[in-house]
């Protein structure tokens, strides 16, 4: 594929609510400004649990609720305090300012009371001399309970008009599933998969790093029309699992042997993200139905 052509893929993407539905800060609310990015919203910590060893989902209740309204597959930038971010320049030797990054919504839009945030923790590596994730590091370690956090307004692209009966393929990669835990409740909730099958295949490395496997394995048996393919890409020796095994992409293709028409959506690694392009195309998915998480998840 050549530069231009990925270029349309990665950036295709169709929102079904217009722009104006999403809120802006009240009028008069202090807003806080970093890389010319404002964060007028506040959020209040109601919930915090662990997932697995590394990820955790995290239950926010936003101030002024009934006009902070997001769209399925939108995300939201979180920016740490100064005194956190000072503490760990101090610690790290490192000289930031202003640090943020983008979370995707990871609850239905219907809840207006709270939404969820689903988190990887970018921890340091053994053997590696280099801080840990600023961000990741603060809402895992420091955040609690009862905390504020500082956010920007709702922002991205990645649902596309349900115009079709085509069915939906979804490829994830680890924590790249946090989007779809949204599409999905909101595609049940809105019975889409009444009328179309959806293909959830997720793929981690180890069993281990499973996320929300029994809730997904519970919606395979409760919903209509949706399949869920998990698959482990590095599983450990004497490990109980009986699921599929291999690079995601792979495992998609082998439960499509023949083209499919369907409307694909991809979120994970860069590399997990070609490879899957690479591999909805071999099976004839047109790249004007692939959609992607414009959010980048590391390996």
């Amino acid at each position: 594929m050549d530069h231009k052509k990925l270029c349309r893929v990665l950036l295709v993407g169709i929102v079904f609510v217009p722009a104006c539905a999403i809120g802006s800060g009240e009028k008069g609310q202090e807003e806080s400004r970093a890389g010319g990015r404002t964060f007028p919203r506040k959020a209040k910590v109601i919930k915090i649990e662990t997932l697995n060893h590394n990820i955790k989902r995290f239950r926010l209740a936003p101030e002024n609720g009934e006009s902070f309204v997001f769209t399925p597959g939108q995300h939201v930038f979180v920016k740490v305090p100064d005194e956190y971010l000072a503490d760990f320049n101090k610690r790290y030797k490192t000289t930031h300012e202003d640090i943020y990054r983008p979370y995707s919504f990871a609850s239905s839009p219907s809840e207006r009371s709270h939404f969820d945030l689903i988190i990887k923790h970018y921890g340091t590596r053994p053997g590696e001399d280099f801080p840990p994730g600023v961000v990741s590091t603060y809402l895992h370690k420091h955040l609690e309970v009862g905390d504020t956090l500082t956010l920007s307004d709702p922002n991205g692209e990645l649902y596309a008009k349900d115009d079709s009966d085509r069915p939906i393929v979804i490829l994830a990669g680890g924590v790249g599933v946090s989007p779809f835990v949204c599409l999905l409740q909101y595609w049940f909730e809105s019975k889409v998969n009444e009328r179309r099958k959806i293909y959830f295949f997720l793929g981690v490395r180890s069993k281990k790093d499973l996320v929300l496997h029994d809730q997904f394995t519970r919606w395979s048996k409760e919903k209509k029309n949706f399949v869920y393919v998990p698959a482990l890409s590095r599983p450990a020796d004497g490990t109980d699992w009986k699921g599929e095994t291999g690079y995601i992409n792979k495992v998609f293709e082998s439960h499509f042997k023949e083209s499919v028409d369907a409307d694909a959506y991809i979120a994970g690694s860069p590399i997990m993200t070609r490879e899957a392009i690479k591999s909805l195309e071999s099976k004839g998915v047109d790249e004007e139905r692939i959609h992607r998480d414009p959010i980048r998840v590391k390996d």
